[in-house]
């Protein structure tokens, strides 16, 4: 990082680094006025009261997250959101993984393949959760219609609140496994061959090579998976507005819908960004204790 004495003196490394920093620019300042001015906006709210129509701001303290430690619906919402982390992402990772191998075979042409798995990561959400939730749909879904062909009894579904939240993993894994498919993809195709070449000379089998190269190889993609599939189930929104809007039962009410209603639906700006703020802390927790126990097992 050049000191402020070389960025404006006059040699050739000094033009260079004023040139790097004023075509950098722009995107700095786009950077702190919408990221980082809007964290430290929502930091300083959590501290207040604020009154929507008025405009008034009153400071309270620590009131918000008072608030927040004896609020059951709170309490409930982190605990389907780590529910709904439990069931979405050890799937997706694993799944993505083994597409990632079925892929990357020697001899295999899997351009069809590969583009049928990556079509789900660039279609909207929205659009997903609807044509799913007519899928699903208890009555006239074509998935009970299925069930039924084979004499097992139609299901509840989005309608029974022991089977929503599943359900509802299931379609965000089908939208999100091709992008830990590139990722694991990327990462095998890192691999040296000779590693491979030179454990069968040694008698290794399709079992060994997976399980002493492989995996201890893919180590990183794992990390980078697991913290960015993490973060996105901590994140699910679009799937529960559109599909369940929490029910039934608050069967389905997660952390960032509980948020979403304060804020935009009861008007408490103050309580809802006490809340994120909350989660954001404890997303930069998960993400710091998955690192250092994948970072521990290198070193063993």
């Amino acid at each position: 990082m050049p000191t402020m004495t070389q960025l404006f003196s006059n040699s050739r490394d000094a033009q260079r680094y004023r040139a790097a920093f004023f075509l950098s620019l722009p995107a700095l300042i786009g950077l702190f006025l919408f990221h980082y001015w809007p964290i430290a906006d929502t930091f300083r709210l959590s501290f207040t009261d604020y009154k929507v129509f008025t405009g008034e701001f009153t400071f309270t303290g620590l009131k918000n997250y008072d608030i927040a430690l004896n609020d059951p619906i709170l309490l409930l919402s982190l605990k389907n959101t780590a529910l709904f982390f439990l069931i979405k992402v050890p799937l997706q990772m694993a799944l993505g993984l083994c597409l990632a191998l079925l892929i990357a075979k020697p001899g295999r042409d899997s351009t069809l393949l590969r583009t049928l798995i990556l079509f789900p990561t660039v279609t909207s959400m929205v659009v997903a959760s609807i044509v799913w939730g007519m899928m699903f749909h208890s009555d006239i879904g074509i998935v009970n219609s299925v069930l039924e062909v084979f004499g097992i009894p139609a299901q509840g579904f989005l309608r029974d609140k022991n089977q929503a939240l599943p359900v509802l993993a299931s379609i965000t894994i089908w939208k999100d496994v091709g992008l830990s498919m590139i990722f694991y993809l990327a990462g095998l195709l890192a691999i040296p061959w000779e590693y491979y070449e030179a454990a069968r000379i040694d008698g290794a089998g399709r079992w060994g090579l997976f399980r002493h190269i492989t995996l201890p190889l893919l180590n990183r993609t794992h990390v980078f998976v697991l913290v960015t599939s993490t973060i996105a189930a901590f994140k699910i929104f679009v799937p529960v507005e559109v599909l369940t809007g929490g029910g039934p039962s608050n069967a389905t009410r997660v952390i960032v819908h509980y948020i979403f209603h304060l804020a935009f639906r009861f008007n408490r700006f103050s309580y809802a960004t006490a809340l994120s703020v909350i989660l954001a802390v404890l997303l930069i927790a998960i993400s710091i204790f998955q690192l250092r126990i994948t970072r521990d097992e290198d070193d063993d």
